[in-house]
């Protein structure tokens, strides 16, 4: 088992992808694409894939600070979007109009650590995932015990997901979610691996996603019909697509990882279709279900404030 001391060690790492590339977060339900990003507001844009049209734009509500994020974002059944603000230590709530509908996580400790690891408060989350009438949301940037959490769309805290199954394990700070009628999917970010639940919380297995030098550092995944994961790993200088089978082996997916430099986000659609956020947060672009370069879908590196351009 890796030691703490190494995992202490990949915090820095961890810090550095993230202060390098731009927070944001990618979803997609039927007909719907959202995209996030952030500089000082975090932005959020929702389109539709049939015509590449924008249909609504908005920007998270600012803390007593003055600034807000937008990053791992969820779209559930009922077309309810959820964005993490870790800069706000909380997930928004909106409908597709951009209405805010009210947030979820209980407020944070004015005063010490140990208060920020405990049932429904958010501290710095950074993926979220939704199963039925279940928000999961994974957080932090350093391992904690509680730092896969769940509520009900409601707002009500649940019982989160302990690390391997045991109450009494930490996380290291994960950075990656997804949630299917499978179950739930965990990246356990700083051990480079990836863990599964059932939907009642129980855990299933654990997943290594190889890689020694440099070590693996799974962030934003989606799983496949086919058992199959496409993972953004940041282990290295800049981060990169890989994928893994069900049964844990590595799957070469070498073309369309070149095609997508610097990955941040993933969303899949009906199609398995798998959309990538790329270039640091700067374009979307689409593979197709063998997992081959499709198309650039919107390139967001002349949007200043205004919304991501279409390609077409």
């Amino acid at each position: 088992m890796q030691g703490f001391h190494e995992i202490y060690t990949g915090i820095a790492r961890v810090r550095q992808v993230a202060s390098l590339a731009m927070i944001g977060g990618l979803a997609v339900r039927n007909n719907l694409l959202c995209v996030t990003w952030s500089a000082g507001r975090g932005h959020v844009f929702l389109y539709d894939l049939d015509t590449s049209e924008l249909l609504s734009s908005w920007c998270n509500p600012v803390g007593s600070s003055g600034f807000s994020d937008a990053g791992g974002i969820a779209i559930d059944r009922d077309f309810r979007i959820f964005i993490a603000d870790a800069h706000n230590n909380c997930v928004h709530r909106f409908n597709v109009f951009g209405q805010h509908l009210g947030d979820l996580g209980l407020p944070m400790p004015t005063s010490g650590d140990r208060g920020r690891d405990k049932s429904g408060v958010l501290d710095q989350p950074h993926a979220v995932a939704t199963h039925g009438d279940c928000v999961y949301v994974a957080m932090g940037d350093r391992p904690r015990q509680r730092a896969v959490q769940c509520f009900h769309v409601d707002g009500r805290v649940q019982p989160g997901l302990p690390a391997r199954g045991d109450h009494g394990a930490k996380w290291g700070a994960p950075r990656g979610l997804f949630a299917d009628e499978q179950g739930v999917w965990v990246a356990d970010t700083l051990r480079g691996r990836i863990q599964r639940f059932r939907h009642d919380g129980v855990f299933v297995q654990e997943l290594e996603l190889g890689g020694k030098h440099p070590p693996a550092r799974p962030g934003h995944l989606v799983r496949m019909a086919n058992g199959t994961m496409v993972v953004v790993d940041h282990g290295g200088v800049e981060s990169r697509l890989c994928a893994i089978r069900a049964s844990g082996q590595r799957l070469p997916i070498r073309a369309l990882a070149e095609k997508c430099p610097d990955p941040l986000a993933l969303a899949m659609d009906d199609q398995q279709r798998v959309y990538v956020l790329d270039h640091g947060g700067e374009r979307v672009v689409r593979a197709t279900s063998e997992l081959a370069f499709d198309r650039v879908m919107f390139d967001l590196t002349e949007q200043g404030c205004d919304a991501p351009i279409s390609t077409d």
